[in-house]
């Protein structure tokens, strides 16, 4: 029997689903008061879609649903050693479908990408603010390890003080 969500590599014809799902983080993520800049995000979208083997868009697709999340990364050498690691960019999967098998899928998927690309580590980070206990779990439950933490300090531009 079939899964109703299947992981799939985006394509050119997905950009504007990739782009519905970067709405969708961006109006839950602490970036919410940030203006979204869509000309600029349809670049990094198709970059990453078509950057293979480098970089990649993985889709969470369910049967009834459509899009339903994505996982974007690429892979890089570290500065200072020889050493390929895959890093994601963007893992997001829609409230409604958070505790499916979407992110569970996604996470393997992108594993397994890595993998074939050679890479030794795999870093998923957590910047956005959302859910970061429930997504600690779900980390921890998929035998990643918690390295270091995520600090912001809101700034205020030079230019914008009188």
């Amino acid at each position: 029997m079939q899964s109703a969500t299947q992981i799939r590599l985006a394509v050119s014809a997905d950009e504007d689903a990739v782009l519905s799902l970067g709405r969708a983080l961006h109006a839950e993520s602490r970036f919410r008061n940030t203006a979204l800049n869509v000309a600029r995000t349809r670049v990094a979208i198709r970059a990453l879609i078509e950057g293979a083997p480098a970089g990649c868009v993985l889709l969470a697709e369910h049967r009834h649903a459509g899009v339903i999340g994505m996982l974007a990364g690429y892979v890089s050498e570290y500065f200072f050693a020889d050493v390929r690691v895959a890093q994601d960019k963007c893992f997001y999967v829609l409230p409604q479908y958070r505790g499916s098998a979407a992110a569970l899928k996604l996470l393997i998927a992108f594993r397994r990408w890595a993998e074939n690309r050679d890479a030794r580590e795999l870093c998923v980070n957590m910047s956005v603010d959302i859910d970061q206990e429930r997504f600690g779990r779900f980390m921890r439950h998929m035998k990643f390890s918690a390295c270091g933490s995520n600090f912001v300090l809101a700034l205020t531009p030079a230019h914008a003080v009188g």
